[in-house]
């Protein structure tokens, strides 16, 4: 309750509000409780103070398009200059087999790749970095690290963003599948 004298120190609840902060693949995205105050009456003295709490989030980014293995299919067999195939797995992982025409940017040892200089990137990776306006479409073993590197690719300004969230294991089945009919 507000006492005369005391200014906004009175106004103060004894418990402080605690800041929730969740971090997803090297981006932080906070929810932060704010207390306003709100009084009933216009004598200050006279009124309680009424609490009621806010949530403002600090960071929001728009949905990414999930692929399905036909349009991995699709982009597989007809390269689009404009989107390229990332597959974020370690480049062990990568060597071991990947989707055809995607190149390799490992989310868990580079992950701030798409955040190099153009020129540092072609020294780190061998190939140029994708444009800001590219479709980039992310996949990995099982959907987990092609969804987090998604993510982070939007904090780098990469606002064209596609996840194949089945990933190599749903492009391996797919192809077992074709090959044996």
């Amino acid at each position: 309750m507000f006492r005369a004298g005391r200014g906004l120190a009175g106004m103060v609840p004894r418990t402080r509000a605690v800041v929730a902060m969740t971090t997803m693949a090297s981006r932080v995205v906070a929810t932060a409780p704010r207390m306003v105050a709100s009084r009933m009456m216009a004598s200050p003295a006279a009124a309680p103070v009424q609490w009621r709490r806010g949530y403002s989030v600090i960071s929001a980014s728009p949905e990414a398009e999930v692929y399905h293995y036909d349009q991995v299919k699709r982009l597989a067999t007809h390269p689009d200059p404009h989107t390229v195939l990332v597959d974020v797995r370690e480049p062990v992982e990568y060597e071991e087999g990947h989707i055809p025409g995607a190149v390799n940017l490992p989310f868990k040892s580079s992950p701030g790749a798409l955040g190099l200089s153009p020129d540092d990137f072609l020294d780190a990776f061998g190939f140029n970095k994708p444009d800001a306006n590219d479709l980039l479409v992310f996949y990995c073993l099982g959907g987990v690290r092609s969804t987090a590197a998604e993510e982070l690719a939007d904090t780098f300004g990469y606002k064209h963003r596609a996840n194949y969230v089945g990933s190599w294991e749903d492009w391996v089945a797919h192809e077992n599948q074709s090959s044996s009919a």
